[in-house]
């Protein structure tokens, strides 16, 4: 199983309306967070939240944490951008074994592309960004 992202719309009931078919407008690979193992082991590590970073390892929990309000999506793309600052660093501590730090830093970073570019979908929508 793989990670993904969503963005959602708030409904007048305060229900989440995903957006899906059509109605999602981002280009395709944009949903993609990484491998489910990365809940743990990438964005969840200790390497990660040494940094400073609260939503990504808030996905250690399958049921909590993974919504992101629509008034978050600032503090979400701060956060990418510190990931991304440190991510040779992180790329060296969270590697698994049978990839090279290369390797993973690449994976990194292409999987924050898709997260920054869900995240910025939905702001421009005003919406939400679900990660799962």
């Amino acid at each position: 199983m793989s990670l993904t992202t969503e963005v959602f719309l708030v409904r007048d009931d305060g229900d989440l309306d995903i957006l899906t078919g059509e109605r999602d407008g981002r280009p395709d690979g944009t949903d993609l967070a990484g491998p489910e193992s990365w809940r743990t082991q990438v964005w969840g590590s200790r390497a990660v939240r040494r940094i400073g970073a609260r939503f990504l390892p808030a996905l250690v929990s399958v049921h909590h944490g993974d919504v992101v309000a629509p008034d978050e999506i600032p503090a979400v793309l701060t956060e990418i951008a510190l990931v991304r600052a440190c991510s040779e660093r992180l790329a060296a501590e969270t590697r698994p074994p049978d990839r090279t730090a290369e390797s993973h830093h690449f994976h990194i970073s292409s999987r924050l592309d898709g997260i920054e570019a869900s995240a910025r979908y939905a702001q421009g929508a005003g919406g939400g960004l679900l990660i799962w």
